[in-house]
């Protein structure tokens, strides 16, 4: 091979090792911060008793909770814990399950037993940090909020809450 052949093939090589590299990397990254809130939790109630809530100086309902807001991922199977907004745009979950313990948001109707009626999956977002914060769902008002532990039903696959930690309106 001349020169200019071993130089071409020696930079493709080259760019090929760059970017797996750069790949490999940024999926590594990734996968932390998808996986990072996933770890294995001793349940604290003190994450769902909820101190405040209302709309913050951004415009986003928020909970205010005594622990640490999302702090706390469901362990059993068939589970999840929830921080549930009642807003002036619809009923919205944020919620850690047992399939997918990242924290996401649904819309959700909910009939008198609080069983979920009908569900709009990853409908809306939130950020949890100090609050547990419901973002892109146009939310001006929060009339009710509760924190609660929703379950599946063995016998029909029906989602209802097994217990409520703590509500307000």
């Amino acid at each position: 091979m001349n020169n200019a052949k071993i130089s071409t093939v020696t930079c493709v090589l080259i760019f090929v090792v760059v970017i797996g590299s750069l790949l490999l990397v940024n999926n590594f990254h990734v996968y932390k911060t998808a996986f990072a809130g996933a770890k294995k939790t001793k349940f604290n109630g003190a994450d769902f008793k909820i101190n405040n809530f209302g709309i913050d100086k951004g415009g986003f309902p928020f909970i205010d909770v005594e622990g640490t807001p999302g702090g706390t991922v469901p362990q059993k199977e068939d589970t999840g814990y929830a921080y549930v907004f009642e807003t002036n745009k619809g009923t919205f979950a944020v919620s850690s399950d047992w399939m997918y313990p990242q924290w996401h948001t649904h819309e959700i109707t909910l009939d008198e037993n609080n069983c979920v009626k009908s569900m709009k999956m990853n409908n809306g977002g939130a950020e949890i940090a100090d609050v547990v914060k419901l973002t892109e769902t146009n939310a001006t008002n929060v009339k009710k909020v509760m924190t609660a532990e929703f379950a599946l039903g063995e016998s029909d696959g029906s989602i209802c809450a097994t217990k409520i930690f703590d509500s307000d309106s």
